[in-house]
This record gives structure tokens, sequence and C-alpha cells, in this order.
């Protein structure tokens, strides 16, 4: 009985500190500084009206790549180029340009909001979802 009690102090630091890792307590210690931010979309930019696509982005700090970054994208003429309801589709509506911002939410990397922007062309092609203005 003696060797439980010594053990589960023990145990219990151990298991606390593997908790810690996990949640990302040891971001929060890290050096202070302010990264480098870049933002770039990597995605197809030349659509054709009535395509849906996933955006895909890359994001890095310093060079190294961030992991699952949180994003927000919003287009500058959404009749152009939408979004789905969640936001994470990109949907062709009409042929013209739009621009698209992506903006890093909640970065402990940086003090302000990164924004990445890309044009993304539409073109002529088949009938415009239902969720276009």
């Amino acid at each position: 009985m003696q060797l439980f009690r010594s053990f589960a102090p023990v145990a219990l630091v151990a298991l606390g500190g593997v908790a810690a890792v996990a949640c990302g307590l040891s971001d929060i210690f890290r050096p202070t500084g302010l990264k480098d931010v870049v933002i770039r979309y990597v995605g197809d930019s030349n659509l054709k009206a009535g395509q849906r696509l996933a955006p895909t982005v890359s994001v890095t700090a310093d060079g190294a790549p961030v992991p699952n970054p949180r994003l927000v994208f919003s287009s500058s003429d959404t009749t152009i180029l939408g979004l789905t309801a969640v936001g994470d589709t990109l949907v062709a509506c009409r042929a013209g340009t739009a621009l698209l911002t992506i903006r890093l939410v909640s970065s402990m990397v940086t003090d302000s909001s990164p924004t990445g922007r890309d044009s993304i062309y539409v073109t002529g092609g088949g009938a415009p979802p239902p969720t276009c203005p």
C-alpha cells in the first residue's frame, strides 16, 4: 500500500503534463515575438459558372506551415463569386472577376489579423447554382 501512495502523485503530475501539452499550453509559454505570417491562395483561380470549389490555402509563419489554421473567406462581389452558407466553399455564379479575401482568425503568432487576397476569374459555363444571388 505504501508503494501506491508514492506512485500516485508521480502519475498525477505525468498525466497533467501530457494534458497540458495536448491542450496547446506550450504555445502560450513560447518565446514572445511576432511572426511573419503569409497567407497564399493556392487553388484554381479560373472557374466556370456553376462550379463549386473548396479553397486551397497555404499559411506559413516565419516560413513554417501553420497546422489547421482557422480561416474566414469573403468575396468582393458575391454576384460573381459567392460562398456557401457555411463559408467553406467557393461558388462561381456568373462571368467576371472577384477578389477573394482570406483572413486568419485567432492568431497567436501576430498582433493583427493577417489577410491574403487573390483574383478569381469566372467564365461562362453552366447555370448558376441556387446559392448565387
